[in-house]
């Protein structure tokens, strides 16, 4: 009986708490994703693996340009979850018009395009407080803000932030 319990103490409890703090871990800080369609090419490469924080949207609030992961909007005729980039920000006017993004009425510069034109005119559209207004980087095949009966997103359907890109290795790279 001494073994046994000295085997348990010695090697079951640490491994039951390592498998924990690993659950734990998985769940509420860091998790994976894939990449199930193209509309964020060529951020995320389609298909791809990715790192998920959900720490950074706890401690943080999200910012204009980062790439979160979200539940998608009700009304939305799409599967959960989404991958997009955050392009307005609670009180926005957001527009989209002669080929690029205006926010507040500047245009807004967007070097993660490298130099595609987001085609169309849509807007305005006034972000509410604590909405978010979500674009993918493929601007012209990507189902998006722009294109839901409820245009927002709100900031309790916001699940993490995309780290990385961790799958395939020759795909490696931060997404922030």
């Amino acid at each position: 009986m001494r073994y046994f319990v000295s085997f348990i103490k010695g090697y079951l409890l640490p491994i039951a708490i390592g498998v924990a703090i690993a659950l734990l871990c998985r769940y509420y800080a860091f998790s994976m994703a894939t990449v199930v369609s193209g509309s964020m090419v060529p951020t995320l490469p389609y298909p791809t693996r990715l790192l998920v924080d959900h720490l950074a949207v706890e401690l943080h609030a999200p910012y204009r340009g980062e790439v979160v992961m979200f539940t998608a909007p009700p009304h939305t005729t799409t599967e959960s979850p989404l991958l997009k980039r955050i392009i307005g920000m609670p009180g926005d006017t957001v527009m989209i018009k002669n080929g690029g993004v205006y926010i507040n009425g500047k245009r807004l510069s967007e070097p993660y395009l490298h130099g595609v034109v987001t085609l169309g005119t849509f807007g305005p559209y006034k972000v509410p407080p604590g909405e978010y207004f979500m674009m993918g980087d493929n601007r012209n095949n990507s189902y998006d803000s722009r294109f839901w009966q409820n245009h927002f997103v709100a900031r309790k359907y916001i699940i993490g932030r995309i780290d990385a890109v961790l799958w395939p290795p020759q795909d490696f790279k931060l997404v922030h």
